[in-house]
């Protein structure tokens, strides 16, 4: 007897499910499997609010008792000397992000002394507010990375 074929419940186009498994919903796209297993493990998380709380409870119990972390890092030092160098590198890359936006205030408040400085003439300041400017936009190209708040921080150009 074929097997009839089904609409993906997620792109809506026709397929052939697998002989093992008759109550497959979803396409064999991969997209599709991604979103159906989303939507799966929500459900199951919906009918089970609990399960994490008393899931991680007993795993501390059970590593407590066991003195687990300590002995398993003595006899692993390979996985240690991993798990401290990534654990250093994301350290640096939080220090470099929340020193960024202060870096970058203090640059650009240099720049801009340097344009309240020059007042020789209005032709003069124009064309330095002008290279100022393009200075800044060079150091720092990338708006949002310089400053997660997305405000600009610059003061505003002179005349």
């Amino acid at each position: 007897m074929p097997i009839k074929k089904k609409r993906c419940q997620i792109c809506r186009r026709w397929f052939t499910p697998d002989p093992r498994t008759p109550h497959q919903v979803c396409c064999a796209n991969p997209e599709c499997r991604r979103q159906h297993k989303a939507a799966m493990n929500k459900k199951w998380r919906l009918a089970n609010p609990d399960y994490d709380k008393s899931r991680a409870a007993k795993k501390c119990i059970w590593a407590g008792e066991l003195d687990y972390w300590s002995r398993y890092r003595h006899t692993h030092p390979i996985y240690v000397a991993a798990d401290n160098k990534r654990r250093h590198k994301a350290h640096l890359t939080h220090k470099s992000a929340a020193n960024q936006a202060v870096m970058r205030k203090i640059a650009v408040g240099r720049l801009e002394s340097l344009r309240n400085n020059c007042t020789d003439s209005a032709a003069n300041q124009a064309v330095i507010a002008r290279r100022l400017d393009v200075i800044v936009e060079y150091l720092f190209p990338n708006e949002s990375a310089a400053n997660p708040m997305g405000t600009d921080m610059r003061p505003p150009r002179g005349p």
